[in-house]
């Protein structure tokens, strides 16, 4: 760990020594980054301070000596009866906002990058350690004063609660959100061998789940162990869902008997997939339009580890009733059952790769071949979402090629002249559009 200093001694007391029992973690509260916000308490007095600042893309940056007491959690009132400027170093966190035209505290937009969170959870493990300060003594400013600081942390205890899990974790825990292991053509070939009927498509999907998780920062070979999980390797035996449904992780059967959500073709159930895993995974924004029509039901960044994907395994859930857990699922160990098919998928040699090649599956990207032509009589359409991707061919799989912007009250109409798989091609030559994101005007 790497820490900078630009250390003060105008905006702090002067020590020569003190006795430290306490972490207290904020935010800034604006858009600057940690050696920006150490700059400026060192060149004047401005009557407020903290230790250390946090970047977004996890820098450390050190603006008082540890030995010295910072101005970070001082108030006329308290909520904590202990817990003060005195005896706490305070570590603030550089924060993000989606919408700017607002900078309030207590606005619901504030959001740390992972990288912050990571950083700032490394930071606090190691005071934790020299100090001997026990997790109960790691608390938010709001904690100590009631000030709505640090924002995210405070709208959502969730998150808080997350943070805090990550102090004690175990450098085995399995991220969800990060960089895969396991190629195409491993996670391919283990779905082929349990399932020998999925080889016509498996390497085309392994693929779109790897490019789909890397545009959302999620990890697509977790996905994939976690599609193998939900619906028994593509044979949906014992499942609520059938394969028609394109539901590949039993989006909406939350009790027996129900049918669940079903979606047009594949690759729209595999966005879906990966944007509601991002949903428990992170509070990060979406890269793409959001399509899982359950994604506002999860508690965001619940569950940043696959092992916290199970209810029962999930941190946040102990001493609560279980109408509160979080958590993708209420069977033990769930988690630990994704890891499993993962370590196969991983063990999988490129001599069992071979299996895709005596199924005659493709081992490069297919070939992009102009569309089939199923004419229709051409119509009018307007956009339902403020952005949408045009691409060059009916599918997830065709590059993008363009784009329409609008926001409501500014759309305009475009022309339909050709329907293929739930996509239609614009008269204007541009290329093709999902018309899950229009209506007829």
């Amino acid at each position: 760990m790497e820490i900078n200093r630009l250390v003060n001694t105008i905006n702090c007391n002067v020590q020569t020594g003190r006795r430290v029992e306490y972490i207290v973690i904020h935010y800034v509260g604006a858009l600057g980054g940690a050696e920006d916000n150490c700059r400026y308490y060192a060149s004047r007095y401005v009557g407020a301070s903290a230790h250390y600042f946090v970047g977004h893309d996890g820098e450390i940056w050190q603006s008082v000596e540890e030995k010295d007491i910072a101005w970070h959690c001082g108030a006329k009132n308290y909520n904590h009866p202990d817990c003060r400027n005195s005896n706490s170093i305070g570590v603030e966190l550089c924060v993000r906002k989606r919408d700017t035209s607002s900078m309030g505290a207590g606005d619901t937009d504030w959001y740390f990058e992972p990288a912050t969170v990571a950083a700032a959870q490394e930071l606090v493990r190691d005071l934790m350690a020299r100090y001997s300060i026990p997790l109960d003594h790691v608390l938010r400013h709001y904690d100590v004063t009631g000030k709505c600081c640090p924002n995210p942390y405070v709208m959502d205890d969730i998150l808080w609660e997350g943070f805090k899990a990550g102090l004690m974790a175990d450098a085995g825990l399995t991220p969800i959100a990060g960089t895969v292991r396991a190629t195409a053509e491993q996670m391919a070939a283990y779905l082929v061998k349990k399932n020998p009927d999925a080889a016509p498509y498996a390497l085309e999907h392994a693929r779109l789940y790897l490019s789909e998780g890397e545009r959302e920062g999620i990890r697509g070979d977790v996905a994939w162990a976690q599609r193998c999980l939900e619906t028994g390797h593509d044979t949906y035996e014992g499942s609520a869902v059938t394969p028609d449904q394109h539901n590949y992780g039993g989006f909406g059967v939350t009790k027996k008997g129900m049918k669940g959500e079903s979606f047009p073709d594949a690759a729209m159930g595999i966005l879906v997939h990966i944007q509601h895993l991002k949903a428990y995974a992170s509070s990060d924004p979406l890269a793409v339009p959001c399509v899982d029509p359950r994604f506002s039901y999860v508690r965001r960044g619940c569950s940043p580890y696959v092992e916290w994907l199970g209810q029962q395994e999930n941190p946040a859930n102990e001493g609560k009733p279980k109408k509160e857990w979080v958590g993708w699922a209420a069977g033990k160990d769930y988690g630990g059952k994704i890891l499993a098919i993962l370590e196969r998928i991983l063990s999988v040699t490129k001599e069992e790769e071979g299996i895709l090649q005596g199924q005659e599956i493709p081992q490069s990207p297919p070939e992009q071949k102009p569309p089939v032509r199923e004419p229709v009589g051409s119509y009018l359409i307007m956009t339902t979402v403020d952005s949408l991707r045009i691409r060059r061919g009916p599918g997830m799989e065709y590059p993008v090629v363009g784009g329409i912007n609008e926001t409501a009250g500014k759309k305009k109409k475009y022309t339909i002249v050709e329907e293929r798989n739930g996509w239609g091609r614009l008269k204007s030559g541009a290329g093709w559009i999902y018309l899950w994101y229009t209506r007829r005007a």
